[in-house]
């Protein structure tokens, strides 16, 4: 029997580096750090498939070959952003492997946020992770995705939720008055390269957090869609954007079986199953 391979790849995942950017004006306690940590994932696509089909790893470049690049780059690379570290790694692979024919890099950022009043203390553990994915293919532009995940957003008023589809399966009520939230997972892509990522990405996620929460809610796909236009209109180099946004239910507990008012206050948290609310929006 005749087969192929139709697809493959193969790298090193979950590469976890961390620099400290020093000065080196002042004695180490008394200046000022950037501390940066990222995950990076690797996956190479190209003229492997002898190893595949021949038991030939001639052209392979080890795993651990990959993850030694990562450090290498680290130290090299100033590391401005996410972006620009990932655009870093990916050229690399491009330029310096003649049979890499793509190199699909993508990040993820542990935020550390520096301590008032300190230059080398920091504080992290916020679920709010940057990512970016870049996909290098020789010959071609550089396509760029950057994004958020697990961004948690709620607002306690200003959401409803009425005059949905009717039938005999249905059970819930409409309302004018809940909670809205959710754990977003936000991806845009550039159409563009911008001059600072680091400013590009404040903007978008600003101009995300803004249009959240700035109206009022007719249900999470209204509010989706005005994040997402917002987006694109403020963000001139975003060529698209894709928002997912699950639903986090909080239930209103019924108290009056125990004599006490519920005006809103006081509501069961559920995790499964949760609503899930997605779209992709782009430029004309």
């Amino acid at each position: 029997m005749s087969v192929q391979i139709l697809r493959q790849s193969y790298g090193k995942h979950q590469v976890r580096v961390s620099k400290i950017k020093r000065p080196r004006h002042h004695s180490a306690k008394d200046e000022c750090h950037q501390f940066m940590e990222v995950s990076v994932d690797i996956e190479l696509d190209g003229d492997f498939d002898y190893a595949y089909t021949q038991q030939d790893n001639r052209q392979l470049i080890a795993p651990d070959t990959c993850r030694n690049i990562v450090y290498i780059l680290a130290k090299k690379d100033p590391m401005h952003s996410i972006e620009s570290f990932g655009c870093c790694i990916a050229t690399h692979f491009i330029d310096s492997y003649p049979q890499v024919e793509q190199a699909f890099i993508r990040l993820r950022e542990h935020r550390w946020n520096s301590v008032e009043g300190s230059g080398h203390v920091f504080t992290g553990g916020d679920s709010e992770t940057p990512t970016v994915e870049i996909v290098a293919i020789r010959d071609k532009p550089l396509q760029i995705e950057a994004g958020i995940e697990h961004w948690s957003l709620a607002k306690t008023t200003e959401s409803g939720f009425e005059n949905f589809h009717r039938d005999q399966y249905r059970t819930l009520s409409d309302t004018s008055d809940q909670i809205l939230a959710t754990s977003l997972t936000a991806r845009w892509r550039y159409a563009t390269y911008p001059d600072d990522y680091p400013a590009s990405r404040s903007l978008v996620r600003e101009t995300l957090l803004h249009a959240f929460m700035n109206h009022y809610s007719h249900s999470l796909q209204d509010t989706l869609y005005r994040m997402a236009k917002a987006a694109l209109t403020a963000e001139a180099s975003l060529d698209s954007i894709h928002l997912v946004m699950p639903n986090k239910h909080h239930i209103r507990f019924p108290l009056e079986p125990f004599g006490f008012d519920n005006d809103n206050e006081v509501f069961i948290v559920t995790d499964e199953p949760f609503g899930y609310i997605s779209a992709t929006v782009s430029r004309m």
